[in-house]
């Protein structure tokens, strides 16, 4: 069974978004560059997920990608998708023919075929593990290493909002309800705060 590993959500790089999360107490990482890819994250955990802020950093490399992330941050220009919905685990075989594998990060992620057919839908892509290998995926170890009061929330849904939903295969974890309309991320977490605007595309709930 496929389990859900990670959201993603594009972001401006000198937008207010990482202040608005440390002012509400969310611990961000320093994060990472996706060599070749031509984006960088800033990440936040929670035991058995986590949501990845990503953008731009290079635009030849994005272009030059067979991802072609930097038209996903070009959302609202290209009429594409800011979201990202990434699973864990093994693809039944059944599902295979509609996702190719890409190994360029050095992990096997197999990446949903309406990256290229229908970019208005959320990326959704499977980082390739077997059932012996998932509890080294999940971020638990780094959570508990993280200096934030938040770190005992959960993620317990996933609401998204757009032109045409992904084809989201059977998983374990927070369910991922998805809507037509504007592009919109809401995720609910096991914490008793309300809502805290984290972008304009991103909110949590309580």
């Amino acid at each position: 069974m496929l389990e859900l590993d990670h959201v993603f959500c594009f972001v401006e790089p000198d937008g207010t978004w990482a202040d608005q999360l440390a002012a509400a107490g969310w611990h961000l990482d320093e994060g990472v560059s996706h060599t070749g890819q031509g984006t960088r994250n800033r990440r936040l955990f929670w035991p058995e997920q986590y949501l990845e802020l990503l953008w731009l950093d290079d635009l030849d490399e994005a272009r030059g990608n067979p991802l072609r992330l930097d038209r996903r941050s070009d959302w609202a220009r290209a009429g594409t998708s800011p979201f990202g919905l990434g699973l864990r685990g093994k693809l039944p075989p059944d599902q295979l023919e509609h996702y190719w594998l890409y190994e360029d990060l050095g992990i096997p992620l197999w990446v949903h075929r309406d990256n290229e057919r229908n970019p208005d839908r959320p990326f959704l892509f499977v980082h390739e593990a077997e059932a012996d290998e998932l509890e080294a995926l999940r971020p638990r170890t780094r959570v508990h290493s993280l200096p934030s009061h938040r770190l005992h929330g959960t993620l317990t849904a996933v609401h998204l909002s757009g032109p045409s939903p992904a084809a989201v295969p059977p998983h374990r974890g927070p369910p991922i309800r998805q809507r037509r309309g504007p592009h919109r991320m809401r995720l609910v977490v096991g914490t008793s705060g309300g809502t805290l605007t984290v972008s304009d595309l991103l909110t949590f709930n309580g």
